[in-house]
């Protein structure tokens, strides 16, 4: 029960929304990544297993009556909040099975971004077998429009998985090595443990790579604040990639509360007390603003017309970002960023990478739809920079900027043609691709009012080199307003959490060859 299983602000904008209410019809353009599905799932982390290896359907999945599945054992509830507002609620139901146990939860969000009320709604069953292995895991989710609905079972070296979407039944078959542990067993694996303090590794499942990966469970003591009187409570903190959650587990093994750095809550309270949500709490709460990063009281006065931008950033984890590219030069030494729209002279060092061509769940390049739109968009296109500058501005205009708290994937979007920055991209690199031309997601920040905010946009490779592009603001190169923090697909933005601890200060910026300086 990660409380932030993957995390992620975007901001979406239109390039034509520079009118006389400039401002005003900005922010109705703006979409954050909404620290991604804020909390979309507690031990979930196989809800993303979807990502790659797509194979012909497997055998059929079991369904389940959870009224007629085992012996209720415990239900607990969890009001959650961030920064003291509440935001929604989450439900663990826990029933013993003949072989193992059944856990069943629910989780409701209403989070407001950019002034716009979003709702997410999970459901789940995983049950697991007699030493908390997960077995049979089912999910539902519903945000922004999208539903998702996923089945996945663990037969061997192999997990099977059935997807259902709005656009279709996919079926993938995933290897993998070891065993399967969900975060929602931690609290009685610990307890079986016998709350022995120190760390420890527990063998999961990558839910955005399709790899083996491990949580790291450290057992830090009993709680000495006490904050829960006088109960034995244990402390734990929970790593996942850069994530890092605490957790305080009483001698039962059922998590009390749960904690992380960026501000979300949960804490076990009884039912009524729990589902009962004010929704004028959470709309006090705009996570568009909450995770802007402000550029220290500075100001670039025109950030779409920037070719070159220099910034320092400050308490940077480097070790998460990949803040080189072809149009980015990053000095550790000075703490110093230059973004340069033009690229740079070593630029043709940045090669394609095999991920930069290939088909993923969400990335369906291969799919007939996207291979048909694709060649409509580009038939009267010459050279291959003409066609993906056709992508670009096809999209620009085609698709109905709006917010949507969903997991895209590209056929979906095509259907739909409406969404945000991560719509907008991941449909673009799609189409890229389905014509052989390779493409990849950047996700960083874009600036805007004083403030960067969490962003998506595409680079394409034609004619042995990298170019920018950004379908939502409709622009070719990209301005250097743009920070890349990492590229690849949708699986690169847990990292973003950890970049909120950094500091931007403003430098320098160059306007069509005027520049600007400011120290």
């Amino acid at each position: 029960m990660q409380l932030t299983d993957c995390i992620c602000v975007r901001v979406c904008d239109g390039y034509n929304i520079y009118m006389s209410n400039e401002r005003g019809h900005l922010w109705r353009r703006i979409k954050p990544y909404v620290m991604g599905f804020i909390l979309l799932w507690w031990g979930t982390m196989v809800f993303f297993l979807v990502k790659r290896n797509i194979v012909p359907r497997v055998s059929d999945l079991p369904d389940f009556n959870v009224v007629e599945m085992g012996e209720l054992i415990s239900e607990d509830y969890y009001s959650v909040t961030f920064k003291g507002k509440k935001i929604g609620y989450n439900s663990v139901i826990k029933r013993k099975l003949p072989s193992g146990l059944l856990y069943q939860e629910t989780s409701y969000y209403n989070l407001t971004i950019g002034g716009i009320s979003q709702e997410i709604t999970t459901e789940g069953l995983i049950t697991v077998d007699d030493s908390l292995r997960a077995k049979v895991l089912t999910f539902h989710f519903s945000g922004g429009g999208y539903e998702t609905n996923i089945n996945a079972i663990v037969r061997e070296d192999q997990l099977l998985v059935e997807i259902n979407t709005p656009s279709g039944s996919r079926n993938i078959k995933l290897p993998f090595d070891g065993e399967i542990y969900t975060s929602s067993v931690i609290p009685e694996l610990i307890k079986r443990r016998g709350f022995e303090s120190g760390r420890f590794e527990l063998p999961s499942f990558d839910p955005i790579t399709a790899n083996s990966r491990s949580y790291k469970v450290d057992v830090i003591g009993r709680d000495r604040l006490r904050r829960f009187g006088d109960r034995d409570v244990w402390e734990v903190r929970l790593f996942y990639g850069p994530l890092t959650t605490g957790l305080w587990i009483d001698s039962t093994g059922v998590l009390l509360m749960e904690k992380t750095a960026e501000g979300f809550m949960s804490v076990r309270e009884n039912k009524e007390k729990a589902l009962k949500f004010d929704l004028r709490q959470s709309a006090d709460i705009d996570f568009l603003s909450e995770f802007a990063v402000s550029l220290g009281g500075s100001v670039i006065e025109r950030p779409r017309d920037a070719v070159r931008l220099v910034i320092k950033i400050k308490n940077l984890q480097t070790e998460l970002f990949n803040l080189n590219d072809f149009n980015q030069r990053w000095d550790p030494d000075s703490q110093t960023l230059v973004i340069d729209s033009r690229g740079f002279d070593d630029s043709l060092s940045f090669v394609v990478l095999s991920e930069d061509t290939l088909a993923s769940l969400d990335i369906q390049c291969n799919d007939r739809r996207i291979i048909s739109a694709a060649e409509k968009i580009t038939r009267d296109s010459k050279t291959d920079f003409d066609k993906v500058k056709a992508i670009n501005t096809y999209l620009f205009k085609k698709i109905d900027k709006n917010l949507t708290a969903s997991i895209p994937n590209a056929v979906e979007v095509l259907q739909k043609m409406r969404g945000d920055c991560n719509e907008h991209t991941i449909l673009f690199v799609a189409l890229a691709r389905a014509i052989g031309i390779p493409a990849r997601m950047n996700v960083g920040l874009l600036y805007l009012d004083g403030y960067f905010y969490y962003h998506a946009w595409p680079q394409a490779y034609i004619d042995s080199a990298w170019h920018t592009f950004d379908p939502t603001l409709g622009q070719s190169p990209t301005d250097a307003a743009h920070i890349k923090l990492t590229s690849g697909n949708l699986d690169q933005m847990l990292a973003l959490l950890r970049f909120g601890d950094a500091r931007l200060s403003f430098i320098d910026v160059e306007y069509e060859g005027e520049e600007i300086e400011q120290r």
